[in-house]
């Protein structure tokens, strides 16, 4: 009896991490583009404002990571240059609110623009796909908010 729940354990587990690889390869979009940083950034930043939105707010991660590495004993230099960029639709999340009230949780929208210190010269922007209450009514709302993301994203990146 025990290999017998062993084994299931084992394949319980498996399937878990099978799902979670998965579901975080989902919740992750993006493109790459040879490029200056900075130019990229502000592709980004361009399209986003093109489609009618504004930046809320601009995280610095790559600031954040070289001023903290020492203090917390990382050896290297990750990232020539990492923000995201968050934003939101009024418009947009109002249908998806409406749709299931916990979508909030997709508010605001995330684009992430970087370039590694392995890859220079080559920068990669994405979006945190907007993954949220299940429905008919809420996966329309949330694949409206995908399209929006995808095409910012590939905008910036001219793919």
């Amino acid at each position: 009896m025990k290999p017998v729940l062993r084994l299931l354990g084992t394949l319980i587990m498996t399937l878990s991490f099978t799902s979670l690889a998965s579901a975080n390869e989902a919740a992750l979009k993006s493109y790459t583009t040879q490029g200056e940083y900075a130019d990229v950034l502000q592709d980004a930043q361009d399209a986003i404002q093109d489609a009618g939105l504004n930046i809320d707010y601009r995280g610095r991660i790559g600031e954040m990571l070289d001023r903290t590495r020492k203090d917390l004993g990382g050896t290297k230099k990750i990232y020539k240059g990492a923000q995201f960029l968050q934003f939101c639709s009024a418009r947009l999340s109002r249908k998806m609110m409406e749709a299931d009230p916990a979508n909030m949780g997709v508010c605001p929208y995330t684009v992430f623009v970087y370039e590694t210190t392995d890859k220079p010269g080559t920068v990669v922007v994405g979006y945190k796909r907007p993954l949220g209450a299940p429905g008919e009514a809420s996966q329309k709302a949330l694949d409206a908010i995908d399209t929006l993301l995808n095409s910012i994203v590939k905008e910036a990146t001219g793919n």
